[in-house]
Protein backbone atom coordinates (compact mmCIF):
# COMPACT_ATOMS: atom_id res chain seq x y z
CA UNK A 1 0.00 0.00 0.00
CA UNK A 2 1.34 3.43 -0.97
CA UNK A 3 1.36 5.85 1.96
CA UNK A 4 1.09 9.55 1.25
CA UNK A 5 4.14 11.48 2.40
CA UNK A 6 3.63 13.50 5.60
CA UNK A 7 4.19 16.80 3.74
CA UNK A 8 2.87 17.39 0.23
CA UNK A 9 1.92 20.25 -2.10
CA UNK A 10 -1.63 21.15 -3.07
CA UNK A 11 -0.76 22.04 -6.67
CA UNK A 12 -3.85 24.14 -7.32
CA UNK A 13 -2.93 26.42 -4.40
CA UNK A 14 0.77 26.92 -5.26
CA UNK A 15 1.37 30.53 -6.36
CA UNK A 16 4.91 30.07 -7.69
CA UNK A 17 6.42 32.44 -5.12
CA UNK A 18 9.32 30.07 -4.29
CA UNK A 19 9.26 31.16 -0.66
CA UNK A 20 9.37 27.52 0.42
CA UNK A 21 12.64 27.08 -1.46
CA UNK A 22 14.12 30.23 0.05
CA UNK A 23 13.16 29.10 3.54
CA UNK A 24 14.00 25.38 3.22
CA UNK A 25 17.37 24.88 4.97
CA UNK A 26 18.25 21.91 2.75
CA UNK A 27 16.48 22.90 -0.51
CA UNK A 28 14.47 19.67 -0.55
CA UNK A 29 11.99 21.14 -3.01
CA UNK A 30 11.77 20.86 -6.78
CA UNK A 31 9.81 22.97 -9.24
CA UNK A 32 7.86 21.25 -12.00
CA UNK A 33 5.82 23.29 -14.46
CA UNK A 34 5.97 26.24 -12.11
CA UNK A 35 4.80 24.34 -9.02
CA UNK A 36 7.00 23.64 -5.99
CA UNK A 37 6.97 20.04 -4.74
CA UNK A 38 8.66 18.43 -1.75
CA UNK A 39 11.33 15.84 -2.62
CA UNK A 40 10.57 12.98 -0.19
CA UNK A 41 14.04 11.40 -0.24
CA UNK A 42 15.66 14.73 0.65
CA UNK A 43 13.08 16.18 3.06
CA UNK A 44 13.66 15.75 6.80
CA UNK A 45 10.12 16.95 7.71
CA UNK A 46 11.12 20.01 9.69
CA UNK A 47 7.82 21.51 8.48
CA UNK A 48 9.23 24.97 7.92
CA UNK A 49 7.77 25.11 4.41
CA UNK A 50 4.32 24.44 5.88
CA UNK A 51 4.72 27.40 8.21
CA UNK A 52 6.01 29.93 5.66
CA UNK A 53 3.90 29.05 2.58
CA UNK A 54 1.75 32.19 2.11
CA UNK A 55 -0.83 30.35 -0.01
CA UNK A 56 -1.20 27.36 2.30
CA UNK A 57 -0.14 25.05 -0.55
CA UNK A 58 2.17 22.99 1.64
CA UNK A 59 -0.06 20.55 3.45
CA UNK A 60 0.36 17.99 6.22
CA UNK A 61 -1.12 14.53 5.80
CA UNK A 62 -4.43 14.30 7.65
CA UNK A 63 -4.36 11.26 9.96
CA UNK A 64 -7.29 12.36 12.10
CA UNK A 65 -9.81 10.10 10.28
CA UNK A 66 -7.54 7.11 10.96
CA UNK A 67 -7.28 8.07 14.65
CA UNK A 68 -11.06 8.28 14.95
CA UNK A 69 -11.41 4.89 13.28
CA UNK A 70 -8.87 3.29 15.63
CA UNK A 71 -10.85 4.46 18.66
CA UNK A 72 -13.95 2.81 17.21
CA UNK A 73 -12.49 -0.55 16.21
CA UNK A 74 -9.82 -1.16 18.86
CA UNK A 75 -10.74 -2.41 22.30
CA UNK A 76 -8.17 -0.19 24.01
CA UNK A 77 -6.59 2.94 22.57
CA UNK A 78 -4.17 5.09 24.56
CA UNK A 79 -3.12 8.64 23.80
CA UNK A 80 0.56 9.55 24.07
CA UNK A 81 0.48 13.27 24.79
CA UNK A 82 3.61 15.26 23.84
CA UNK A 83 5.19 17.10 26.81
CA UNK A 84 4.64 20.44 25.06
CA UNK A 85 0.94 20.05 25.93
CA UNK A 86 1.76 22.18 28.98
CA UNK A 87 2.33 25.16 26.67
CA UNK A 88 -0.34 24.26 24.11
CA UNK A 89 -3.06 23.94 26.76
CA UNK A 90 -1.57 26.51 29.13
CA UNK A 91 -3.58 27.16 32.29
CA UNK A 92 -5.71 24.03 31.94
CA UNK A 93 -5.32 21.55 34.84
CA UNK A 94 -4.12 18.15 33.58
CA UNK A 95 -7.14 16.46 35.21
CA UNK A 96 -9.57 18.52 33.11
CA UNK A 97 -7.59 17.82 29.94
CA UNK A 98 -7.45 14.08 30.62
CA UNK A 99 -11.18 13.97 31.40
CA UNK A 100 -11.98 15.71 28.10
CA UNK A 101 -9.70 13.42 26.09
CA UNK A 102 -11.14 10.28 27.64
CA UNK A 103 -14.57 11.39 26.41
CA UNK A 104 -13.19 10.93 22.88
CA UNK A 105 -12.97 7.22 23.62
CA UNK A 106 -9.40 6.81 24.86
CA UNK A 107 -8.85 4.14 27.50
CA UNK A 108 -6.21 6.37 29.04
CA UNK A 109 -3.91 9.33 28.45
CA UNK A 110 -0.18 9.09 29.10
CA UNK A 111 2.69 11.57 28.90
CA UNK A 112 5.22 11.01 26.12
CA UNK A 113 7.65 12.50 28.61
CA UNK A 114 7.67 9.13 30.39
CA UNK A 115 9.61 7.86 27.38
CA UNK A 116 11.87 10.91 27.67
CA UNK A 117 12.71 9.87 31.24
CA UNK A 118 13.77 6.45 29.95
CA UNK A 119 15.94 8.16 27.32
CA UNK A 120 17.56 10.40 29.94
CA UNK A 121 18.37 7.39 32.10
CA UNK A 122 19.84 5.52 29.12
CA UNK A 123 21.97 8.48 27.98
CA UNK A 124 23.17 9.06 31.54
CA UNK A 125 24.39 5.45 31.76
CA UNK A 126 26.10 5.74 28.37
CA UNK A 127 27.99 8.91 29.32
CA UNK A 128 28.97 7.54 32.72
CA UNK A 129 30.35 4.45 31.03
CA UNK A 130 32.34 6.63 28.63
CA UNK A 131 33.78 8.70 31.47
CA UNK A 132 34.91 5.53 33.23
CA UNK A 133 36.58 4.22 30.06
CA UNK A 134 38.49 7.45 29.59
CA UNK A 135 39.49 7.49 33.27
CA UNK A 136 40.76 3.92 32.87
CA UNK A 137 42.97 5.04 29.99
CA UNK A 138 41.21 3.12 27.24
CA UNK A 139 42.07 4.25 23.70
CA UNK A 140 39.70 4.81 20.80
CA UNK A 141 36.80 5.71 23.07
CA UNK A 142 33.92 7.54 21.39
CA UNK A 143 33.75 11.10 22.71
CA UNK A 144 31.09 12.82 20.57
CA UNK A 145 27.47 11.92 21.27
CA UNK A 146 24.57 13.41 19.29
CA UNK A 147 21.09 13.08 20.77
CA UNK A 148 18.54 10.95 18.94
CA UNK A 149 15.45 12.45 20.61
CA UNK A 150 14.48 14.69 17.66
CA UNK A 151 13.63 12.66 14.52
CA UNK A 152 14.22 15.67 12.28
CA UNK A 153 17.72 16.17 13.65
CA UNK A 154 18.47 12.44 13.30
CA UNK A 155 17.40 12.44 9.65
CA UNK A 156 19.34 15.64 8.98
CA UNK A 157 22.60 14.23 10.34
CA UNK A 158 22.13 10.89 8.57
CA UNK A 159 21.30 12.50 5.23
CA UNK A 160 23.59 15.51 5.15
CA UNK A 161 26.35 14.86 7.70
CA UNK A 162 26.95 11.13 7.08
CA UNK A 163 30.44 11.22 8.58
CA UNK A 164 28.81 11.79 12.00
CA UNK A 165 26.24 8.98 11.80
CA UNK A 166 28.20 6.84 14.27
CA UNK A 167 28.04 9.69 16.79
CA UNK A 168 24.23 9.50 17.02
CA UNK A 169 23.27 7.66 20.19
CA UNK A 170 21.61 4.33 19.43
CA UNK A 171 18.67 5.22 21.62
CA UNK A 172 15.00 5.23 20.70
CA UNK A 173 13.22 8.58 20.58
CA UNK A 174 11.12 9.46 23.65
CA UNK A 175 7.95 8.67 21.64
CA UNK A 176 9.15 5.25 20.51
CA UNK A 177 10.33 4.37 24.03
CA UNK A 178 6.98 5.51 25.44
CA UNK A 179 4.90 3.54 22.94
CA UNK A 180 6.87 0.37 23.62
CA UNK A 181 6.42 0.93 27.34
CA UNK A 182 2.65 1.38 27.00
CA UNK A 183 2.28 -1.80 24.98
CA UNK A 184 4.30 -3.67 27.57
CA UNK A 185 2.01 -2.32 30.27
CA UNK A 186 -1.39 -2.66 28.58
CA UNK A 187 -0.87 -5.43 26.05
CA UNK A 188 0.46 -5.68 22.52
CA UNK A 189 -3.06 -5.52 21.10
CA UNK A 190 -3.76 -2.04 22.39
CA UNK A 191 -3.34 0.90 20.00
CA UNK A 192 -1.36 4.05 20.73
CA UNK A 193 -2.01 7.42 19.10
CA UNK A 194 0.42 10.31 19.53
CA UNK A 195 -0.64 13.95 19.65
CA UNK A 196 1.89 16.76 19.47
CA UNK A 197 3.38 19.62 17.44
CA UNK A 198 5.77 17.55 15.29
CA UNK A 199 5.26 16.46 11.68
CA UNK A 200 8.28 14.15 11.71
CA UNK A 201 6.52 11.88 14.20
CA UNK A 202 4.39 10.77 11.25
CA UNK A 203 7.55 9.33 9.69
CA UNK A 204 8.20 7.43 12.92
CA UNK A 205 4.66 6.06 12.68
CA UNK A 206 5.24 5.00 9.07
CA UNK A 207 8.52 3.25 9.97
CA UNK A 208 7.56 1.73 13.34
CA UNK A 209 4.03 0.66 12.44
CA UNK A 210 4.13 -2.28 14.83
CA UNK A 211 4.63 0.15 17.73
CA UNK A 212 3.05 3.49 16.86
CA UNK A 213 -0.42 3.26 15.32
CA UNK A 214 -1.16 6.87 14.40
CA UNK A 215 0.07 10.45 14.79
CA UNK A 216 -2.07 13.58 14.95
CA UNK A 217 -1.37 17.18 15.87
CA UNK A 218 -2.56 19.32 18.77
CA UNK A 219 -4.69 21.13 16.20
CA UNK A 220 -6.27 17.81 15.19
CA UNK A 221 -6.95 17.07 18.84
CA UNK A 222 -8.71 20.39 19.32
CA UNK A 223 -10.75 19.86 16.16
CA UNK A 224 -11.73 16.39 17.35
CA UNK A 225 -12.93 17.79 20.67
CA UNK A 226 -14.86 20.49 18.84
CA UNK A 227 -16.45 17.97 16.45
CA UNK A 228 -17.68 15.97 19.42
CA UNK A 229 -18.93 19.07 21.22
CA UNK A 230 -16.56 18.58 24.16
CA UNK A 231 -15.41 21.69 26.02
CA UNK A 232 -12.34 21.17 28.19
CA UNK A 233 -13.38 23.98 30.52
CA UNK A 234 -16.70 22.25 31.20
CA UNK A 235 -15.05 18.98 32.23
CA UNK A 236 -14.58 18.23 35.93
CA UNK A 237 -11.58 16.06 36.48
CA UNK A 238 -11.50 13.59 39.37
CA UNK A 239 -9.09 11.09 40.89
CA UNK A 240 -9.56 8.72 37.95
CA UNK A 241 -8.55 11.37 35.45
CA UNK A 242 -4.79 11.11 35.79
CA UNK A 243 -2.00 10.27 33.41
CA UNK A 244 -1.45 6.52 33.16
CA UNK A 245 0.34 4.58 34.45
CA UNK A 246 2.00 7.50 36.31
CA UNK A 247 3.16 11.06 35.81
CA UNK A 248 6.46 11.76 34.05
CA UNK A 249 9.52 13.17 35.83
CA UNK A 250 11.88 15.82 34.44
CA UNK A 251 11.48 14.33 30.97
CA UNK A 252 8.75 16.97 30.79
CA UNK A 253 11.55 19.48 30.08
CA UNK A 254 12.42 18.00 26.67
CA UNK A 255 10.37 20.49 24.57
CA UNK A 256 12.66 23.44 25.39
CA UNK A 257 16.29 23.88 24.41
CA UNK A 258 18.54 22.49 27.12
CA UNK A 259 15.63 20.54 28.63
CA UNK A 260 17.07 17.15 27.71
CA UNK A 261 20.42 18.08 29.23
CA UNK A 262 18.71 19.14 32.47
CA UNK A 263 16.85 15.84 32.59
CA UNK A 264 19.96 13.74 31.90
CA UNK A 265 21.88 15.54 34.65
CA UNK A 266 19.20 14.52 37.17
CA UNK A 267 20.30 10.92 36.68
CA UNK A 268 24.00 11.74 37.04
CA UNK A 269 26.05 14.87 37.55
CA UNK A 270 28.30 14.30 34.52
CA UNK A 271 31.15 16.24 36.09
CA UNK A 272 33.63 15.32 33.38
CA UNK A 273 31.37 15.70 30.34
CA UNK A 274 30.58 18.77 28.23
CA UNK A 275 26.91 19.15 27.33
CA UNK A 276 25.59 21.66 24.80
CA UNK A 277 22.24 22.34 23.13
CA UNK A 278 21.80 23.43 19.50
CA UNK A 279 18.42 24.31 17.99
CA UNK A 280 17.55 24.97 14.34
CA UNK A 281 18.77 22.99 11.32
CA UNK A 282 20.98 25.82 10.04
CA UNK A 283 22.61 26.10 13.46
CA UNK A 284 23.03 22.31 13.70
CA UNK A 285 24.79 22.29 10.34
CA UNK A 286 27.02 25.21 11.31
CA UNK A 287 27.88 23.61 14.66
CA UNK A 288 28.69 20.13 13.38
CA UNK A 289 30.00 20.55 9.86
CA UNK A 290 33.75 20.01 9.90
CA UNK A 291 33.96 18.92 13.55
CA UNK A 292 36.71 16.38 14.33
CA UNK A 293 35.51 14.15 17.20
CA UNK A 294 38.94 12.54 17.65
CA UNK A 295 40.32 15.88 18.83
CA UNK A 296 37.94 16.09 21.79
CA UNK A 297 39.64 15.70 25.15
CA UNK A 298 36.52 14.61 27.03
CA UNK A 299 33.00 13.44 26.19
CA UNK A 300 30.75 15.96 24.48
CA UNK A 301 26.99 15.41 24.43
CA UNK A 302 25.07 17.62 22.00
CA UNK A 303 21.31 17.99 22.36
CA UNK A 304 19.92 18.57 18.87
CA UNK A 305 16.49 20.11 18.28
CA UNK A 306 15.35 21.06 14.78
CA UNK A 307 12.92 23.78 15.91
CA UNK A 308 14.30 27.05 17.23
CA UNK A 309 13.61 27.23 20.94
CA UNK A 310 12.54 23.59 21.06
CA UNK A 311 9.39 21.58 20.42
CA UNK A 312 7.19 24.32 21.90
CA UNK A 313 7.80 25.99 18.51
CA UNK A 314 6.97 22.87 16.51
CA UNK A 315 5.42 23.37 13.05
CA UNK A 316 2.00 22.18 14.25
CA UNK A 317 2.00 24.11 17.53
CA UNK A 318 -0.42 26.99 18.02
CA UNK A 319 1.79 30.05 17.87
CA UNK A 320 -0.66 32.33 19.63
CA UNK A 321 1.67 33.29 22.46
CA UNK A 322 5.33 34.38 22.66
CA UNK A 323 7.99 31.66 22.85
CA UNK A 324 9.06 32.76 26.31
CA UNK A 325 5.54 32.46 27.67
CA UNK A 326 5.23 28.96 26.22
CA UNK A 327 8.55 27.99 27.76
CA UNK A 328 7.50 29.43 31.12
CA UNK A 329 4.24 27.43 31.02
CA UNK A 330 6.22 24.27 30.43
CA UNK A 331 8.81 25.07 33.12
CA UNK A 332 6.03 25.73 35.62
CA UNK A 333 4.51 22.33 34.90
CA UNK A 334 7.87 20.50 34.99
CA UNK A 335 8.82 22.13 38.32
CA UNK A 336 6.17 20.08 40.09
CA UNK A 337 7.41 16.80 38.58
CA UNK A 338 9.82 14.39 40.24
CA UNK A 339 13.47 14.57 39.28
CA UNK A 340 13.72 10.98 38.06
CA UNK A 341 11.43 8.04 37.42
CA UNK A 342 11.56 4.99 39.65
CA UNK A 343 10.11 2.75 36.97
CA UNK A 344 12.23 -0.37 36.46
CA UNK A 345 10.40 -1.91 33.52
CA UNK A 346 12.36 -0.02 30.88
CA UNK A 347 11.41 -1.01 27.32
CA UNK A 348 13.80 -1.82 24.47
CA UNK A 349 15.72 1.42 23.98
CA UNK A 350 17.59 0.80 20.70
CA UNK A 351 16.62 2.03 17.27
CA UNK A 352 16.81 5.30 15.36
CA UNK A 353 15.11 6.18 12.09
CA UNK A 354 16.67 4.26 9.18
CA UNK A 355 17.81 6.93 6.74
CA UNK A 356 20.13 6.83 3.73
CA UNK A 357 22.67 9.57 3.15
CA UNK A 358 21.66 12.03 0.44
CA UNK A 359 23.60 11.47 -2.76
CA UNK A 360 26.03 14.29 -3.37
CA UNK A 361 25.88 15.26 -7.04
CA UNK A 362 28.90 17.04 -8.47
CA UNK A 363 28.74 19.06 -11.68
CA UNK A 364 31.57 20.04 -13.96
CA UNK A 365 32.44 23.70 -14.36
CA UNK A 366 31.43 23.55 -18.01
CA UNK A 367 27.96 22.23 -17.09
CA UNK A 368 27.47 24.98 -14.51
CA UNK A 369 28.64 27.60 -17.01
CA UNK A 370 26.26 26.25 -19.65
CA UNK A 371 23.33 26.34 -17.22
CA UNK A 372 24.16 29.90 -16.22
CA UNK A 373 24.29 31.00 -19.83
CA UNK A 374 20.85 29.53 -20.44
CA UNK A 375 19.48 32.19 -18.08
CA UNK A 376 21.53 35.02 -19.54
CA UNK A 377 24.44 34.96 -17.10
CA UNK A 378 27.61 35.15 -19.20
CA UNK A 379 29.93 36.97 -16.80
CA UNK A 380 30.60 37.04 -13.07
CA UNK A 381 28.85 40.40 -12.93
CA UNK A 382 25.68 38.78 -14.29
CA UNK A 383 25.55 36.47 -11.26
CA UNK A 384 23.50 38.73 -8.98
CA UNK A 385 22.96 36.11 -6.23
CA UNK A 386 19.72 37.93 -5.40
CA UNK A 387 18.07 34.81 -3.95
CA UNK A 388 14.68 35.51 -5.55
CA UNK A 389 14.71 32.03 -7.12
CA UNK A 390 15.03 30.51 -3.65
CA UNK A 391 18.71 29.59 -3.91
CA UNK A 392 21.48 31.51 -2.17
CA UNK A 393 23.65 31.82 -5.26
CA UNK A 394 23.21 31.69 -9.03
CA UNK A 395 25.59 28.73 -9.14
CA UNK A 396 23.42 26.79 -6.68
CA UNK A 397 20.44 27.59 -8.88
CA UNK A 398 22.36 26.37 -11.94
CA UNK A 399 23.15 23.11 -10.15
CA UNK A 400 19.47 22.71 -9.26
CA UNK A 401 18.53 23.20 -12.93
CA UNK A 402 21.00 20.50 -13.94
CA UNK A 403 19.38 18.18 -11.37
CA UNK A 404 15.91 18.97 -12.76
CA UNK A 405 14.89 20.58 -9.46
CA UNK A 406 14.60 24.11 -10.85
CA UNK A 407 13.37 25.82 -14.01
CA UNK A 408 14.69 28.82 -15.91
CA UNK A 409 11.49 30.74 -15.19
CA UNK A 410 12.46 30.91 -11.51
CA UNK A 411 15.21 33.45 -12.27
CA UNK A 412 13.64 36.89 -11.89
CA UNK A 413 16.42 38.78 -13.67
CA UNK A 414 16.27 36.37 -16.61
CA UNK A 415 12.49 36.65 -16.88
CA UNK A 416 12.68 40.44 -16.61
CA UNK A 417 15.19 40.61 -19.44
CA UNK A 418 13.15 38.16 -21.50
CA UNK A 419 10.00 40.20 -21.00
CA UNK A 420 11.87 43.35 -21.90
CA UNK A 421 13.22 41.79 -25.08
CA UNK A 422 9.74 40.64 -26.08
CA UNK A 423 8.31 44.08 -25.37
CA UNK A 424 11.11 45.75 -27.31
CA UNK A 425 10.53 43.40 -30.24
CA UNK A 426 6.83 44.17 -30.24
CA UNK A 427 7.41 47.92 -30.06
CA UNK A 428 9.86 47.78 -32.95
CA UNK A 429 7.62 45.75 -35.26
CA UNK A 430 4.24 47.34 -34.57
CA UNK A 431 3.23 49.47 -37.60
CA UNK A 432 1.98 52.37 -35.47
CA UNK A 433 4.14 54.85 -33.62
CA UNK A 434 4.70 53.86 -29.99
CA UNK A 435 6.15 56.04 -27.26
CA UNK A 436 6.48 55.46 -23.50
CA UNK A 437 7.20 58.30 -21.10
CA UNK A 438 7.50 58.86 -17.35
CA UNK A 439 5.61 61.21 -15.05
CA UNK A 440 7.98 64.05 -16.02
CA UNK A 441 7.10 63.51 -19.68
CA UNK A 442 10.59 62.26 -20.41
CA UNK A 443 10.70 59.54 -23.06
CA UNK A 444 11.59 56.11 -21.72
CA UNK A 445 11.42 54.41 -25.11
CA UNK A 446 9.88 54.80 -28.54
CA UNK A 447 9.99 52.99 -31.87
CA UNK A 448 11.20 54.16 -35.24
CA UNK A 449 7.66 54.68 -36.54
CA UNK A 450 7.01 57.26 -33.82
CA UNK A 451 10.13 59.19 -34.80
CA UNK A 452 9.13 59.02 -38.48
CA UNK A 453 5.66 60.39 -37.68
CA UNK A 454 7.19 63.30 -35.78
CA UNK A 455 9.22 64.47 -38.80
CA UNK A 456 12.69 64.39 -40.30
CA UNK A 457 14.37 66.24 -37.44
CA UNK A 458 13.12 63.78 -34.82
CA UNK A 459 14.06 60.91 -37.15
CA UNK A 460 17.64 62.19 -37.25
CA UNK A 461 17.70 62.30 -33.45
CA UNK A 462 16.38 58.73 -33.34
CA UNK A 463 19.12 57.54 -35.67
CA UNK A 464 21.68 59.14 -33.37
CA UNK A 465 20.06 57.78 -30.24
CA UNK A 466 17.63 54.88 -30.86
CA UNK A 467 14.70 54.96 -28.46
CA UNK A 468 15.11 58.70 -27.71
CA UNK A 469 15.53 57.92 -24.03
CA UNK A 470 15.57 61.10 -21.95
CA UNK A 471 14.09 63.36 -24.64
CA UNK A 472 11.29 65.73 -23.60
CA UNK A 473 8.01 64.60 -25.13
CA UNK A 474 6.46 68.07 -24.81
CA UNK A 475 9.08 69.46 -27.22
CA UNK A 476 8.23 66.81 -29.79
CA UNK A 477 4.42 66.67 -29.89
CA UNK A 478 1.40 68.44 -28.47
CA UNK A 479 0.03 65.01 -27.54
CA UNK A 480 2.14 65.24 -24.37
CA UNK A 481 -0.68 66.91 -22.46
CA UNK A 482 -2.81 63.76 -22.85
CA UNK A 483 0.01 61.71 -21.32
CA UNK A 484 -0.16 64.03 -18.31
CA UNK A 485 -3.92 63.48 -18.13
CA UNK A 486 -3.76 59.68 -17.85
CA UNK A 487 -1.01 59.89 -15.21
CA UNK A 488 -2.83 62.40 -13.04
CA UNK A 489 -4.49 61.17 -9.85
CA UNK A 490 -8.06 61.78 -11.05
CA UNK A 491 -7.41 61.35 -14.75
CA UNK A 492 -8.90 58.71 -17.10
CA UNK A 493 -7.23 55.34 -17.60
CA UNK A 494 -7.33 55.69 -21.38
CA UNK A 495 -7.46 58.72 -23.67
CA UNK A 496 -8.54 58.33 -27.31
CA UNK A 497 -7.96 61.59 -29.18
CA UNK A 498 -7.15 63.15 -32.54
CA UNK A 499 -4.80 66.12 -32.91
CA UNK A 500 -3.77 68.11 -35.97
CA UNK A 501 -0.08 68.85 -36.22
CA UNK A 502 0.80 70.70 -39.40
CA UNK A 503 -0.66 68.86 -42.37
CA UNK A 504 -1.08 65.63 -40.40
CA UNK A 505 -3.87 64.43 -38.18
CA UNK A 506 -2.73 62.05 -35.45
CA UNK A 507 -5.07 59.59 -33.80
CA UNK A 508 -3.61 58.65 -30.41
CA UNK A 509 -4.62 56.05 -27.87
CA UNK A 510 -2.85 56.81 -24.60
CA UNK A 511 -3.06 54.64 -21.50
CA UNK A 512 -1.39 54.33 -18.12
CA UNK A 513 1.25 51.64 -17.60
CA UNK A 514 2.08 52.32 -13.95
CA UNK A 515 -0.38 54.52 -12.12
CA UNK A 516 1.08 58.00 -11.86
CA UNK A 517 4.48 56.78 -13.04
CA UNK A 518 4.43 56.00 -16.75
CA UNK A 519 2.16 55.98 -19.79
CA UNK A 520 2.20 54.60 -23.31
CA UNK A 521 0.84 56.12 -26.50
CA UNK A 522 -0.01 54.33 -29.77
CA UNK A 523 -0.16 56.91 -32.59
CA UNK A 524 -1.39 56.76 -36.19
CA UNK A 525 -1.36 59.35 -38.98
CA UNK A 526 -4.97 59.19 -40.16
CA UNK A 527 -4.13 61.28 -43.24
CA UNK A 528 -1.90 58.52 -44.61
CA UNK A 529 -3.63 56.76 -47.59
CA UNK A 530 -3.41 53.28 -46.08
CA UNK A 531 -4.82 54.46 -42.77
CA UNK A 532 -7.61 56.33 -44.60
CA UNK A 533 -8.70 53.17 -46.40
CA UNK A 534 -8.61 51.24 -43.14
CA UNK A 535 -10.68 53.87 -41.35
CA UNK A 536 -13.32 53.97 -44.12
CA UNK A 537 -13.56 50.17 -44.03
CA UNK A 538 -13.99 50.15 -40.24
CA UNK A 539 -16.58 52.94 -40.35
CA UNK A 540 -18.50 51.18 -43.13
CA UNK A 541 -18.46 47.91 -41.17
CA UNK A 542 -19.85 49.83 -38.20
CA UNK A 543 -22.72 51.10 -40.37
CA UNK A 544 -23.44 47.54 -41.49
CA UNK A 545 -23.57 46.32 -37.89
CA UNK A 546 -25.92 49.10 -36.85
CA UNK A 547 -28.11 48.59 -39.90
CA UNK A 548 -28.44 44.85 -39.25
CA UNK A 549 -29.43 45.54 -35.65
CA UNK A 550 -32.27 47.73 -36.86
CA UNK A 551 -33.25 45.15 -39.47
CA UNK A 552 -33.62 42.48 -36.83
CA UNK A 553 -36.18 44.62 -35.05
CA UNK A 554 -38.24 45.59 -38.11
CA UNK A 555 -37.37 42.78 -40.48
CA UNK A 556 -41.00 42.37 -41.62
CA UNK A 557 -40.89 45.97 -42.97
CA UNK A 558 -37.39 46.36 -44.35
CA UNK A 559 -36.30 42.83 -45.29
CA UNK A 560 -35.52 43.52 -48.95
CA UNK A 561 -34.08 47.01 -48.32
CA UNK A 562 -31.71 45.65 -45.66
CA UNK A 563 -30.28 43.03 -47.97
CA UNK A 564 -29.84 45.61 -50.71
CA UNK A 565 -28.15 48.08 -48.34
CA UNK A 566 -25.78 45.42 -47.00
CA UNK A 567 -24.73 44.47 -50.55
CA UNK A 568 -24.09 48.13 -51.40
CA UNK A 569 -22.00 48.76 -48.31
CA UNK A 570 -20.01 45.57 -48.81
CA UNK A 571 -19.16 46.71 -52.33
CA UNK A 572 -17.79 49.93 -50.79
CA UNK A 573 -15.54 47.90 -48.50
CA UNK A 574 -14.24 45.85 -51.40
CA UNK A 575 -13.55 48.89 -53.56
CA UNK A 576 -11.59 50.61 -50.80
CA UNK A 577 -9.76 47.48 -49.76
CA UNK A 578 -8.55 46.89 -53.31
CA UNK A 579 -5.63 44.57 -53.51
CA UNK A 580 -4.06 45.71 -50.24
CA UNK A 581 -4.05 42.59 -48.13
CA UNK A 582 -3.34 44.58 -44.96
CA UNK A 583 -6.26 46.94 -45.24
CA UNK A 584 -8.56 44.85 -43.12
CA UNK A 585 -5.96 44.26 -40.42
Amino acid sequence: MTVQTPIYTEITQCQDCYKCIRECPIKAISVEQGHAKVIPNLCVLCGHCVIVCPAGAKRVRDDLPRAKQLVKIKEKVFLSLAPSFASEFAGIPPEKLVAALKKLGFAGVSETAVGADFVSSDISSLLNETENKIAAGESGVQKLFLSSACPVAVEYVKRYLPSLVDSITDCASPLLAHVRFLKNQFGKNCAVIFAGPCIAKKRESDVWQQDLDCVISFQDLKKWLQDEGIRIEACTGNEADKFVPFRAAKGALYPIDGGMISSVRKYSGMDNCDMLAVTGLDEIGAALRGIEPEKLTKPLFVELLACHGGCVNGPLASNNSPTLMRQISLLKYADSAKDVTSEKEIPVMSGTLPTEAAEEIKHSESDITSALRSVGKFTLQDELNCGSCGYDTCRSFAAAMLEKRAEKGMCVSYMRKLAQKKANGLIKTIPSGVVICDSNLMIIECNENFARLMGDQIMELFEAKPGLEGAELSKITSLSKYFSDVMSADGPDVVDHEVREGKKIFHATIFSLEEGQSACGVIQDVTAPQVQRSRVIKQTQRVIDKNLAVVQKIAFLLGENAAETEATLNSIIESFAGNDGDANE
